[in-house]
């Protein structure tokens, strides 16, 4: 049954559906495409959301490698309804959509002619053109034979071929060699067993003349027997099995089971195809402000449970409270798990639980650690905070959201409409980590004489102080390759640090920073960071560089967040070092007043240096992660 479309442009209006068979002249020269897989109307929810991923990324067309309805009936009025309803799926495509006939589409006398009276005489085994691209379309069932490709199928292929080679310049030719020709056939043959068989000798026939031709893709489906996607390579030629696109559960992703279709981009000879799976095209307005507001108040933040020790190799028994918080307007049932690294030998009690809250309620669970020999700390156990919520799904645009929301809305009402398998709404699971945690502190001692600000740091006061050192690299929990030092001291109106850094070439330290707002981290710096609430949420910044220029930094929200502080400092260069010494009033630092003995601060101190690789070096916390800060405490 030849059909010459590659003559003609023939063109149906079926219900609604566009077919096209060729695109217009003058058609440009890159040539886009989609396949779909098996659907067989098995999971329509999943395959009408991959036909709209599909039509938000516009191809010039989109082909199918078959069995798209169930079939396998005599039953006319079944098959009719069957394709009504396909044709109901794929309404949302706005380009031409090439059919090919599978088992489940042909696979009855009935069904056979309910094909043809649905897609065309014409559309068992034909081709469509596309500027530089042919595609030809075969027919696994030609003839009420099942699995085959015929001798005058084979022929009838030959003859496409080279129509289209003698009308770009014949075989060898520059010309065809920068064309493309895809060739879609339902059943695999060259997967079949060639031992039971003849399809698979059928398609070694063609293959002695397939690659004589700029054949660029052969793309197969039939579900039924392969669900796999699957890749091969066969004579220079890639052959591709398709996976289903909606047809059967797939669980097995490293061996090919999974959901999605394949995009191929054409330009001249070059051919470039991907893998799509469902969810990974999402229309532009799928999030408006409005629908993240919302889903912001269903989230749920990370936590830190601090706590005071955690010594490896000895026993173990802590309580640790975990503050969890409903901050919705509603009821909302919390689930609690604790995740226990194997062979960490600690339990917890309780290990899980699920704790319903009313509107605004915080909740205080307490657990119990314990453990003959405590872990390292990199096995601590960690507390996972989940809930679920129903929202607004945004799989689809706005304009079909609406629509099937009217369908559904009178469908419920009474009416017989046609509704949608897509999920408007849909139940998203949000989820947060508690992680234990051990500050590192360091003690603040009152001053105790005079601290002249020099940059020496060599004054009897700071002999009392207490050392903070300890740091590491960025990245990890390598220790940092040179010393650093951090001494702190108060007193009423006051915050004193000093800050001495080992630098074996003093000459090549790096101070470049100017502007209104220097960034002084792309230089030698030392920073450091307050909390003095512990809230977790926010920090004052002061940072600065060999050259005394500072980087200042509120809170967010605070006025004239960058202006220069009004601290005093000096910086002393030496032949093995550089130093820093601060006097920093109270009032620099948001949210701080004179704190009373043993207030603790949140705190953390970097440093930064361009020499090193890599530069950075921290003492609490490598990150902008306030819950993570070491202390401060003020005896």
């Amino acid at each position: 049954m030849r059909a010459p479309v590659g003559l003609l442009c023939w063109i149906a209006v079926l219900g609604g559906l566009l077919l096209a068979g060729s695109s217009p002249a003058g058609a440009t020269d890159e040539v886009r495409f989609v396949v779909l897989g098996d659907s067989q109307l098995v999971r329509p929810e999943q395959f009408e959301r991959l036909v709209h991923e599909v039509n938000l990324l516009a191809p010039d067309f989109v082909a199918c490698t078959g069995d798209m309805i169930h079939g396998y009936t005599d039953d006319v009025e079944r098959l009719r309804e069957e394709w009504r309803r396909y044709r109901r799926q794929i309404e949302p495509l706005t380009m031409p959509f090439f059919p090919m006939p599978g088992n489940h589409d042909v696979g009855t006398p009935r069904a056979h002619d309910i094909y043809a009276e649905t897609w065309g005489p014409d559309r068992f085994y034909y081709t469509h053109d596309h500027g530089p691209v042919r595609c030809i379309v075969l027919d696994s069932y030609h003839a009420g034979v099942r699995d085959r490709l015929l001798p005058d199928q084979r022929a009838w292929l030959r003859e496409q071929l080279d129509d289209f080679a003698r009308a770009h310049g014949g075989l060898g030719s520059p010309e065809l060699a920068n064309r493309s020709i895809f060739i879609f056939v339902h059943s695999p043959f060259w997967r079949y067993d060639p031992a039971r068989e003849e399809g698979h000798a059928d398609w070694l026939a063609v293959e002695e003349f397939l690659s004589d031709y700029p054949v660029r893709m052969v793309i197969a489906g039939n579900t039924d027997r392969h669900h796999e996607t699957m890749w091969e390579r066969r004579r220079g030629i890639d052959h591709v099995v398709l996976t289903s696109t909606g047809a059967f559960p797939q669980d097995n992703e490293r061996a090919g089971y999974f959901h999605g279709f394949l995009h191929v981009r054409v330009a001249g000879g070059d051919v470039r195809a991907a893998v799509v799976r469902p969810g990974s095209v999402l229309p532009l307005d799928t999030v408006s402000p409005a629908d993240r507001e919302v889903a912001a108040r269903h989230g749920l933040r990370d936590g830190v449970l601090r706590i005071a020790e955690w010594t490896a190799g000895e026993p173990l028994n802590l309580e640790v409270a975990a503050a969890v918080e409903n901050t919705l307007a509603e009821p909302r049932t919390l689930h609690l798990r604790w995740a226990i690294p194997r062979d960490s030998g600690v339990a917890v009690r309780p290990a899980e639980l699920w704790l319903d809250l009313a509107a605004g309620e915080i909740a205080r669970p307490r657990f119990v650690l314990s453990a003959e020999s405590a872990p390292a700390r990199d096995l601590m156990p960690t507390l996972h905070v989940s809930a679920t919520s129903i929202l607004r799904s945004g799989v689809v645009s706005r304009d079909w959201e609406a629509r099937y929301r009217d369908e559904i809305a009178r469908s419920l009402a009474g009416e017989e409409v046609p509704t949608t398998s897509i999920a408007l709404d849909a139940e998203f699971r949000f989820e947060a980590r508690h992680t234990l945690f051990v500050p590192p502190e360091l003690r603040v001692a009152r001053r105790r004489g005079a601290v002249e600000i020099d940059g020496r740091i060599d004054e009897e006061a700071w002999g009392a102080a207490a050392v903070l050192d300890g740091f590491r690299q960025s990245g990890g929990e390598e220790a940092a390759p040179i010393r650093t030092e951090v001494r702190a001291l108060y007193d009423d109106e006051h915050l004193f640090l000093s800050a001495w850094m080992h630098e074996p070439n003093p000459a090549q330290l790096k101070a470049d920073a100017a502007g209104e707002i220097p960034l002084t981290w792309n230089d030698d710096d030392i920073e450091f960071f307050f909390d003095p609430a512990q809230t977790g949420l926010d920090h004052t910044r002061i940072f600065e560089n060999p050259a005394g220029t500072r980087f200042n930094g509120k809170p967010i929200g605070t006025p004239d967040r960058y202006a220069r502080m009004a601290y005093e400092s000096a910086i002393h260069v030496g032949p093995d070092h550089w130093s820093i010494e601060m006097r920093i009033p109270w009032s620099d630092i948001v949210g701080a007043a004179a704190p009373s003995p043993g207030e603790s601060w949140g705190f953390n101190v970097w440093r930064h240096r361009p020499q090193s690789s890599p530069a950075r070096f921290y003492w609490s916390v490598d990150a902008y992660h306030q819950g993570r800060y070491g202390v401060l405490t003020f005896d």
